[in-house]
């Protein structure tokens, strides 16, 4: 009996390995990628699968399309998706950031717009926070020059920016305490590289295409440009700028890409990029707003407003913000616009001058409905200014941690830079944190 059963099992394990061996076969004979496009027949676009998600999800739209996507283009409502492959009936692809309820998709192959009627997307906005670049709170390992998004190693993100990519944008940031690495992120590759050409960097912009970065070294002075055409080589425009103080941040683009802008410790300084030259437009000294602050402090961050016609320049150790801009008569004038409230008090919002305690303002970034958008490093929280008044948008006011989740759930540790994308996502870089993380607000 023992026999019988030593033989059946010998035998099960021959028919076992011998399936496992026709199945291995198999698996190597499929195709990688089919292109299964007809193109005798005509382009069509028949079905879109899920009929409703959020801004990220997968979708799938069957059809019969050409397998090349760079012919084509998906759009939810006049918003563009992200295609990732197509293999000539089925497309492949991320649902963009769109307004909420149902909305229309039309798919575009060479220009040509193609819509099913039976294709309907519901679309529910939602609300996130979550590490992108690095993992938050890992110490291990040592910085690379090249590694996978999840597993860089960051010291602390205290500058970045959103630049133009293949099929989305991608970032550059500067790292460590005196900003001695400078990073290219491609969410396209999931890859992190290292610029490594020039170092301590302390202020990087990105001009309105998004092709094109200035860089200021953290002592400021000299002027360094890269563009996507180059891979973002670093290169210097031959030009220093008697600057004064230490350079965090204080460097942006406003509307003119042959015009850049820093703050110096004296003053707000115009850069032509074009003929390399450079003018005061603001001196603080003839400025009241200027009074009493700690102009000469190494961090304060510099954004410009397009909605507003503006720039705001954040000081962190005097808890507020300044609003600069020309008037009427393209006279330069600056004023307090926010917060300016001892740190020790416990954050508070509302009236963004009566009622507002920003502690520690540091980077910011404004939106195309004119929101500005602010890292308070000292309250580890991410608010909102709008008109007069001051909002929590995400984080956990003066407490600090780090945890992901619904923005107002999360944790953050001394929050310092924040850039927004073509798609209005935001990324907050910190400093104890060891990553990066995105945040959706819609």
């Amino acid at each position: 009996m023992k026999t019988k059963k030593l033989n059946f099992l010998f035998l099960f394990a021959c028919f076992l390995l011998s399936s496992c061996n026709n199945a291995d076969e198999e698996i190597k004979k499929w195709p990688d990628k089919g292109d299964y496009y007809d193109s005798s027949k005509e382009v069509a676009f028949s079905s879109i699968t899920p009929d409703w998600g959020r801004i990220n999800d997968n979708f799938i739209i069957k059809g019969n399309f050409p397998s090349d996507t760079s012919k084509i283009k998906v759009f939810f409502g006049d918003k563009k998706a992200v295609l990732v492959s197509c293999d000539g009936r089925e497309l492949y692809g991320l649902i963009p950031k769109q307004k909420p309820g149902f909305n229309k998709i039309t798919v575009e192959v060479d220009g040509q717009p193609y819509e099913s009627e039976s294709a309907k997307f519901k679309y529910y906005q939602t609300q996130s926070v979550k590490s992108v670049v690095g993992k938050l709170d890992d110490w291990s390992g040592s910085w690379k020059d090249q590694s996978l998004l999840d597993e860089t190693k960051i010291e602390y993100s205290s500058n970045l920016v959103a630049v133009g990519g293949k099929k989305q944008d991608n970032l550059i940031f500067v790292v460590g305490g005196w900003n001695d690495r400078t990073y290219f992120v491609s969410f396209d590759d999931n890859m992190v590289m290292r610029l490594i050409n020039v170092g301590y960097m302390g202020s990087i912009a990105v001009d309105n295409s998004r092709n094109k970065i200035a860089l200021m070294p953290r002592n400021g002075g000299a002027i360094y440009t890269a563009t996507r055409e180059d891979g973002w080589t670093l290169n210097s425009i031959g030009l220093s700028v008697p600057f004064q103080g230490d350079s965090q941040g204080a460097l942006t683009y406003a509307e003119d890409n042959n015009l850049l802008y820093c703050m110096s410790g004296d003053g707000l300084y115009e850069i032509n990029i074009s003929d390399k030259s450079y003018k005061k437009v603001i001196n603080k000294g003839d400025f009241p707003a200027f009074n009493g602050l700690n102009t000469g402090q190494w961090r304060h961050y510099l954004t410009y407003s397009k909605f507003d016609k503006c720039f705001f320049a954040s000081y962190p150790d005097d808890n507020g913000i300044l609003k600069l801009w020309k008037d009427s008569d393209n006279k330069w004038q600056v004023e307090r616009y926010a917060g300016f409230k001892p740190g020790w008090m416990a954050s508070a919002f509302g009236d963004r001058l009566n009622d507002a305690v920003l502690k520690q303002p540091c980077g910011m970034a404004v939106n195309s409905y004119g929101e500005l958008y602010v890292c308070l490093r000292n309250a580890h929280c991410i608010v909102k200014i709008k008109g007069r008044l001051v909002t929590l948008v995400a984080g956990t006011p003066d407490r600090s941690g780090k945890v992901n989740g619904f923005p107002t759930d999360c944790f953050f540790d001394c929050p310092l830079a924040i850039a927004i994308d073509s798609e209005e996502n935001f990324f907050i870089g910190e400093e104890n944190s060891r990553a990066i993380r995105k945040m959706t607000i819609e």
